[in-house]
């Protein structure tokens, strides 16, 4: 599943924030004028980084001086002629030019100035493919078998940039070390029911059938409680609303096979940033979709109705009109769908709202309830931001 959006709405921070808490896999690019970025994340830890201009690992290790232009010349002459077979790491340490401590010490130092620089863009366009770890060029690159920690690296960039973000980049990196530790405890708790199951005497095929089901319905029940409990308490780190928007999307991810994010206007909604809207046959990118989408508010539609209400809509997605021009955008016009539509709302005002559907209509939205659950308590974070800033200002325009 490919999340995509603009760095001007998700810091890539923040991205990294949930994807490190989430102990997700996948590989994130990143599209800021010229420059193109990547960083592969496994199991919530980065294993990898690469910049383009800039320059490779194997090129590091040149600037560093612990090989020699003529040593990477022959290293890479022997892997061709092995045909792929050996890669830069195993070259190094094979030859004894460099035992693992020094390799990895330098990767680390790479992957910390490479996140670095790129936490730097502000503007350009992300996109992150979930499940897939990209492949790399194994003659210029290393990839660290057990990765980094994200806070870590977050903490090694802010004492490479300005004062400005620095501040920005402790409170995420500080947050990070937190959940990770929450998480720890969240799994160690699974390992230890997980066990007792399996200590459980072995009886009859029917029966094993049964309980194997009802762990599997127990288990994803548990995993869901603590995946919830987890972003609930990575809500309350959160000092934007950018930062509490993503989150939502990224769980959202889970449920539904697609999504898109609105933010409700003065007389419409318009589209903001999706997930699992695949490109079209006119080369026209989803992201650029998304945000040609207006719906006026005052139409019967399933986004007027939450914004009357403040209530969010579950079902079928009615046919009507603006459905109808919503669909043409991302597809799936005429399809049955089973959708959602979630408001974010902050002193009893709707500031966004979440669509979701299963198109292709194959899939259930499998926890929805806790999605819910996390929009409410994302509306009362909401409210609270904008009640600290209310004081802050109050604060600073006294004499």
């Amino acid at each position: 599943m490919e999340l995509t959006g603009n760095l001007s709405d998700f810091a890539l921070t923040d991205i990294l924030q949930i994807l490190a808490l989430s102990r997700k896999s996948g590989t994130l690019s990143l599209e800021s004028g010229g420059v193109h970025g990547r960083i592969i994340v496994d199991q919530g830890r980065i294993i990898q980084a690469s910049m383009r201009p800039g320059s490779p690992f194997s090129e590091r290790l040149l600037h560093e001086d612990h090989i020699t232009p003529e040593n990477l010349s022959t290293l890479k002459q022997f892997a061709s002629k092995m045909e792929g077979v050996w890669g830069l790491k195993e070259l190094l340490l094979e030859s004894g030019l460099m035992d693992i401590e020094a390799l990895e010490s330098a990767a680390r130092r790479h992957i910390h100035d490479t996140v670095g620089a790129l936490v730097n863009l502000e503007k350009g366009r992300f996109g992150i493919e979930l499940n897939y770890l990209e492949p790399v060029d194994v003659l210029d690159e290393v990839v660290l078998l057990y990765g980094l920690d994200v806070g870590e690296v977050l903490l090694g960039a802010a004492k490479e940039i300005d004062e400005s973000k620095r501040d920005e980049l402790l409170m995420a990196s500080k947050s990070v070390a937190a959940m990770s530790d929450n998480g720890l405890n969240a799994w160690r708790q699974s390992a230890v029911a997980e066990e007792r199951v399996q200590e459980e005497p072995r009886r009859s095929q029917p029966v094993e059938e049964v309980k194997e089901e009802a762990r599997e319905l127990v288990a994803e029940g548990q995993d869901r409680a603590s995946r919830l409990c987890s972003l609930l308490a990575e809500l309350r780190s959160h000092s934007f609303e950018a930062e509490v928007s993503l989150l939502i999307m990224r769980y959202a991810s889970e449920v539904a096979t697609r999504g898109v994010l609105f933010v409700v206007k003065d007389d419409e909604v318009c589209g903001l940033g999706q997930f699992g809207v695949t490109a079209t046959d006119n080369g026209q990118a989803p992201d650029d979709r998304v945000r040609g989408i207006r719906i006026p508010i005052g139409q019967q539609t399933i986004f007027d109705q939450v914004i009357r209400t403040g209530q969010p809509f579950i079902g079928h997605m009615p046919n009507n009109h603006w459905h109808a021009e919503m669909l043409k955008k991302i597809g799936g016009n005429g399809a049955p769908l089973s959708a959602f539509a979630l408001p974010l709302v902050c002193n009893d005002q709707p500031i966004f709202v979440f669509y979701g559907d299963n198109y292709p209509g194959k899939s259930e939205l499998n926890g929805i309830d806790e999605l819910v659950a996390l929009v409410n308590q994302a509306s009362i974070v909401l409210e609270k931001l904008v009640l600290e800033r209310m004081i802050n200002e109050l604060r600073q325009r006294r004499p």
